[in-house]
């Protein structure tokens, strides 16, 4: 079985790759890496989401009621009408994400650094289901999500912002005079622990790094291994044609018209000595 021709180039292109590796190797180190007080450390740090997911609700509309009783119509007066609270839950996330929730958050658990983030939004997947690729699912429930570089602070935004939305609806509620039928009513789903988000992985520059210079390599490995094929068939080609020409004759390429008539000329004999080779005549 014939051997591929570009496993010949890169075999014959060791050395090279070889000292590819080493600065692939060293690239990405750098890349991914760097010196703080005489330790190594990623220069891309892992960022964490906690989040807590509330349900927004009203007495209304109790979750496990099936059947809503009719009611007595007083005449002159409309029928009660119930507000449509998936869009509510829409408000309420850019309410948790605002800067007054955020100043809360602040004066209990400190002041939010560059790497960490408050913010909410309303759920459109199943529990499993990932926000990052939104599901068609319309529904009265809002992840509040913490996010930071330590997954014990990731926890600690998304719990303290949580309670502070909490206690200002009913805060509200209660300065608004609204009757307790008719309050939206607010509940704690779940509190998920804080995970790690894709993409914050810092040994993905370490390898795209990596793999960007040692491809940089193998493609000068072919381009030189192309650059040597063309001047041995160009070499080839004029051998070819050098040959070509002193086949038709003896003559050197290099000698001039003169030579050769000369050389022509010493070939040929003297006219006298011509006249005296002939035999004498006979007279009478």
């Amino acid at each position: 079985m014939e051997t591929p021709r570009y496993l010949i180039i890169l075999w014959r292109s060791k050395w090279l790759l070889l000292v590819g590796l080493v600065i692939a190797t060293l690239g990405g180190l750098l890349a991914g890496f760097t010196l703080v007080d005489g330790q190594v450390v990623p220069r891309s740090e892992q960022a964490y989401r906690a989040s807590t997911t509330v349900l927004v609700s009203s007495q209304t509309q109790p979750m496990y009621q099936a059947v809503i009783p009719g009611q007595e119509v007083v005449e002159g007066q409309t029928l009660a009408t119930d507000v449509d609270l998936t869009q509510k839950a829409i408000l309420y996330a850019y309410m948790v994400s605002g800067l007054q929730m955020r100043d809360g958050v602040a004066d209990q658990i400190g002041q939010l650094s560059d790497t960490e983030d408050l913010t909410a939004l309303r759920r459109t997947t199943q529990p499993g289901g990932d926000e990052s690729f939104p599901g068609r699912y319309v529904l009265p429930i809002i992840d509040v999500v913490g996010a930071s570089t330590d997954p014990d602070r990731a926890e600690q935004i998304s719990a303290t912002a949580t309670d502070l939305f909490l206690t200002q609806v009913a805060a509200e509620q209660e300065a608004a005079g609204i009757p307790e039928a008719e309050r939206v009513v607010m509940s704690v789903l779940d509190e998920s622990g804080a995970v790690a988000e894709e993409g914050s992985n810092p040994m993905i520059p370490v390898l795209v790094t990596f793999l960007g210079i040692f491809l940089l390599f193998v493609a000068a490995a072919f381009l030189i291994a192309g650059a040597k094929g063309s001047r041995e068939r160009k070499r080839a080609a004029r051998d070819a044609a050098a040959i070509d020409e002193d086949e038709p004759g003896d003559e050197s390429p290099t000698e001039s018209p003169r030579m050769r008539r000369g050389r022509s000329s010493a070939l040929q004999p003297d006219p006298v000595e011509r006249a005296d080779d002939r035999e004498p005549t006979t007279v009478g």
